[in-house]
């Protein structure tokens, strides 16, 4: 074989396997607008190797490294200060952590007016503390992604916002938010912390009216298979479509799904429920654009979405303006917003959107059977072990909820033999015929089409959803 054509085979095994790639979904599960963000696929493996808040080996060092990468943990446990993730082309795998997972005690957070983004964060506890200085409560959020794109957030555990849980409030855009558990947002009203408030999404340049080619967009949004308690509402706050809000729950709050600023476009609503709790009255919907002129320019598909409000409305609303009862139990809508503007025909297929992946839709009846033992980040911390349980039970409250001890029940144990530091076991190596003392074997395409590595955690986090097994032999309090 003559080296030129040695060479153009060469190029064409590369040009295939990162056209397969470049296919591929960020994890097999992935689903909605951030489905094909492929995160720090093809980079280096850094492993956090301590708790620390900062330092060689700390998780922001990993987060902070060059180029794209992945990281893991070979420890587990409490990292105390906040995460500032400076650039994209990052997968952080928060699963990888032996025994006890991670709770970051600080804010996770972007850079503000930065187009950061190509992010994969799983199974990650994001648990800050209370308003400060350096983050007072109208910029207290528990992640900021203000103006970040394609980014992909799975299991995550988030709580203690005193402003949002989670804020892509700058124009963020091409965003999942899947199988995570928003809980406990900042409520203590003798400091004045009162707006306890979960997700929202905005394109701000809609506020003047005068939006150019180059603005952030917003929309693109998927909030999907999500369990909200405790928060007042923006369970989420999404003004901007394309945007779907898929079989969630929300647990003790009043509006669910609202606007909260100037609204645009095409909005999927369904399959979710809505539970009231002791804290406030419950209004599932309310449809409240903050337009200066009419027609609004948005619309809807609400379909199959389950309230439980006792003495008030129990059932399946499948449009709320053809629904009698709901109707004369809440308002749900002002300002321009009109009946004609609701379930024209069919669901919007928002598959024509490029990097877009449909999401099976479940039965609003079984969400709570199926979310429950695996929302959220493995394994379950006594913050998210009593936020479930409250909703189990249908009692709780709105409050600044911080036990003592946040690894009551969570044991660290210690992590697999990884000889050549790759972040992937030996044994794991050898089976998939991998070399264990091969360092830069994790990005060996595999047979599923994804590099080694990420089969690893992608393998991982499958076989935890599938064990997890809801403990609750702990005192909540």
């Amino acid at each position: 074989m003559n080296k030129l054509f040695q060479v153009i085979v060469v190029w064409a095994v590369l040009l295939t396997s990162h056209g397969a790639q470049s296919q591929l979904k960020a994890f097999p599960e992935a689903e909605g607008f951030g489905a094909m963000v492929s995160g720090g696929r093809g980079g280096d493996v850094h492993i956090v190797t301590n708790l620390d808040a900062s330092g060689v080996g700390s998780l922001q060092w990993a987060v902070s490294q060059p180029g794209a990468r992945i990281v893991v943990f070979e420890v587990s446990g409490l990292i105390a200060g906040d995460l500032h993730i400076p650039h994209g082309d990052l997968t952080i795998a928060g699963h990888t952590a032996p025994g006890a997972g991670i709770t970051l005690l600080g804010h996770m957070y972007t850079t503000y007016n930065a187009d950061t983004g190509n992010i994969v964060i799983r199974h990650m506890r994001i648990r800050p503390g209370d308003p400060d200085n350096d983050w007072p409560a109208n910029q207290h959020d528990a992640i900021q992604f203000s103006t970040a794109n394609h980014i992909m957030l799975d299991h995550i555990d988030a709580s203690h916002g005193a402003d949002e849980t989670i804020d892509l409030w700058g124009g963020a855009a091409h965003i999942t938010i899947q199988y995570s558990h928003l809980s406990f947002p900042i409520y203590d009203t003798g400091n004045g912390w009162d707006h306890n408030k979960g997700v929202i999404n905005h394109r701000p340049c809609l506020d003047s009216g005068n939006c150019q080619p180059g603005d952030r967009t917003g929309g693109y949004i998927s909030i999907l298979n999500n369990v909200f308690t405790h928060s007042r509402n923006r369970t989420p706050a999404l003004s901007v479509g394309p945007a779907e809000v898929i079989n969630n729950i929300t647990y003790n709050g009043r509006e669910g799904f609202v606007h909260h600023n100037v609204s645009a476009g095409d909005f999927n609503i369904v399959g979710n429920q809505y539970i009231a709790g002791p804290s406030i009255s419950l209004s599932p919907f309310w449809f409240d654009p903050e337009n200066s002129s009419t027609p609004i320019p948005t619309a809807y598909w609400l379909q199959d979405n389950l309230v439980e409000d006792p003495g008030e409305y129990m059932g399946t609303v499948q449009n709320p303006w053809n629904d009698t009862d709901f109707s004369n139990a809440y308002t749900f809508a002002c300002c321009g917003i009109q009946a004609n503007q609701f379930n024209q025909s069919a669901a919007f297929d928002f598959s024509v959107h490029s990097g877009y992946v449909a999401p099976v839709i479940h039965s609003e009846s079984n969400l709570e059977a199926r979310l429950l033992p695996t929302i959220g980040a493995w394994p379950h911390d006594i913050i998210a072990r009593t936020s479930i349980q409250e909703l189990e039970n249908r009692n709780g409250s709105w409050r600044n909820f911080r036990p003592a001890d946040l690894m009551i029940g969570l044991t660290p144990t210690t992590p697999p033999i990884d000889t050549d530091r790759d972040g992937m076991p030996d044994d794991w190596e050898l089976q998939q015929g991998l070399n264990p003392n091969d360092g830069n074997d994790h990005n060996t395409v595999m047979p599923s089409g994804y590099t080694a590595i990420e089969d690893y955690i992608n393998g991982l986090a499958s076989s935890l959803s599938e064990d997890l097994i809801f403990y609750d032999g702990f005192d909540s309090e």
